[in-house]
């Protein structure tokens, strides 16, 4: 026979009274750390928002700033001439083209001779200093403005040669410069 401890009703009824007691106040922790949390949460949106309220308020209170400063001088019109007899040599507009892809023996000479039969223009061209001087050599051309579309025509100009506006970029390296002029 096993022994055991026999359990009165009233021990049973404390028994389960503890128990139930137990659930509510589990189920009472559990509530309270669910508002607990909200509060948190709620009080962090109220963080969040007061500064736009804040700023809000003191933009009641902002006043606009003038500017106190002249008003920039604005440049006049320049004026262009107009007489066609007139004393003093005008300078002829000049547009730089960038020309690449000849052999780098070539000398600027012959590339100002070949504009200058070619185009039946005046030019002036210089030889550059540029990464692929082995390979191949570049050349920065001047040319009057009428005549660049003239000569930046593809098919006065051989196969694998580039010409293309010139580019005033500054570069670190120093650019080796040939002027030939006449």
């Amino acid at each position: 026979m096993s022994r055991g401890k026999t359990i009165t009703n009233q021990e049973v009824k404390k028994i389960q009274g503890n128990q139930q007691h137990n659930q509510t106040t589990s189920k009472q922790k559990r509530e309270t750390t669910l508002l607990y949390i909200e509060d948190e949460i709620s009080e962090s949106k109220e963080e969040q928002q007061s500064p736009k309220v804040k700023i809000q308020q003191e933009r009641e209170n902002w006043r606009e700033v003038v500017k106190k400063r002249n008003p920039k001088q604005t440049r006049p019109v320049p004026i262009k001439g107009a007489m066609d007899k007139f004393s003093l040599t005008i300078a002829e507009q000049q547009s730089c083209l960038f020309l690449s892809g000849l052999d780098p023996d070539i000398e600027p000479e012959e590339v100002k001779e070949y504009i200058d039969t070619t185009f039946k223009i005046s030019s002036k061209c210089e030889k550059m200093k540029t990464k692929k001087d082995r390979f191949k050599s570049s050349f920065k051309v001047y040319v009057p403005t009428d005549s660049k579309q003239q000569v930046l025509n593809e098919n006065m100009w051989g196969k694998g040669i580039v010409i293309n506006h010139f580019l005033h970029i500054r570069r670190n390296f120093n650019r080796e410069v040939n002027p030939v002029t006449a």
